[in-house]
């Protein structure tokens, strides 16, 4: 039988085989009642870090609105304005050489089959109109001038591809369904544009890199995350950027068109946009399905015949915007 340090029976047996000391008593922890300390595995921590990294940005409505250049901010401000005209867009677009040049470049490619050659920026105004010219630089910026990711220029150069397919087939099938003009080729450029934006934010943090893009493990859940934030993130650029509601209506619900019992036109045109992308992208494989039997574009209600004359118009509209540099 031990005893404790005063010498008193304690009724705990020494087993040690020797006299009783401090150092042979029993040992009793006491539970510990103040912090837990857990093991977060590193995935977890880049989860956590993505979803926080969404949350500064949909708030930082002024941060997205800089992402705006001055001019093409002041261009697409200047088109929704009633007295604008040719005149004051070329003087606004000039004062940034590059943009102009571009604008005048697309004004005269396959999107726009126009008849005598567009030899500047009040000309492509003239013959496009306010609308297409502003279309025209919404994409010159999220294509050429905006997103510049380093060691991503593989993704980013895949993504531009699909942006611009998506918004050729965009346009076209807004025609066909006589739906209006904003439901169409802007709707369908920026549709997926918070992947964009999330991408570029979280190689910037650290979070992802070229080398880890592809990792079964942290790449894979960056990625997931960036799938999962995306219709936020996108949707409040495009409200940031002041386009036009069925532009942010397509960001936001092109993965749940039906949200809230109710059919958002532009977000189903975009979805349906998606799916014909995969037809009419230059050196891609088609589906073997055709594109009419392919059941979001079937719910428009449109004929094979009339799903064809899309593609066939957006083909080569694709391929000349994709040339544009």
């Amino acid at each position: 039988m031990a005893v404790d340090l005063t010498g008193r029976k304690t009724g705990v047996m020494n087993t040690t085989g020797g006299p009783t000391t401090a150092s042979n008593l029993p040992r009793v922890t006491a539970p510990n009642l103040g912090r837990v300390t857990m093991t977060i595995a590193s995935a977890q921590t880049i989860a956590f870090r993505v979803d926080h990294l969404v949350e500064e940005i949909v708030i930082d409505h002024a941060a997205l609105r800089r992402s705006l250049p001055d001019v093409a901010a002041e261009a697409m401000e200047m088109c929704g304005r009633v007295g604008s005209d040719a005149i004051k867009m070329e003087r606004t677009l000039t004062r940034d050489p590059f943009i102009s040049a571009q604008v005048v470049s697309i004004a005269n490619s396959a999107m726009f089959a126009p008849r005598m050659p567009i030899l500047s920026v009040r000309d492509a105004v003239v013959r496009i109109g306010l609308d297409a010219v502003r279309d025209v630089v919404v994409m010159v910026v999220a294509n050429s001038t905006m997103f510049r990711v380093r060691g991503f220029e593989r993704q980013v150069d895949a993504f531009r591809r699909r942006m611009v397919a998506s918004a050729s087939s965009a346009r076209f099938l807004a025609k066909a369904v006589r739906a209006e003009a904003e439901y169409g080729f802007l709707a369908g450029l920026l549709h997926d544009v918070g992947e964009l934006v999330l991408l570029e934010r979280c190689a910037q943090e650290g979070l992802v890199t070229a080398a880890t893009w592809d990792d079964p493990s942290e790449g894979t859940l960056v990625r997931e995350r960036i799938q999962a934030h995306h219709t936020a993130v996108g949707a409040t650029l495009c409200r940031s950027w002041k386009l036009p509601t069925g532009v942010i209506d397509a960001a936001q619900f092109h993965h749940d068109y039906r949200s809230g019992g109710k059919t958002h036109l532009a977000a189903h045109l975009v979805a349906a946009s998606d799916v014909l992308a995969d037809y009419v992208l230059p050196g891609a494989v088609p589906p073997q399905v055709p594109a009419a039997d392919q059941p979001i574009v079937e719910e428009l209600g449109l004929t094979a015949a009339q799903i064809q004359n899309i593609l066939d118009q957006a083909r080569p509209a694709v391929a000349g915007l994709i040339s544009v540099r």
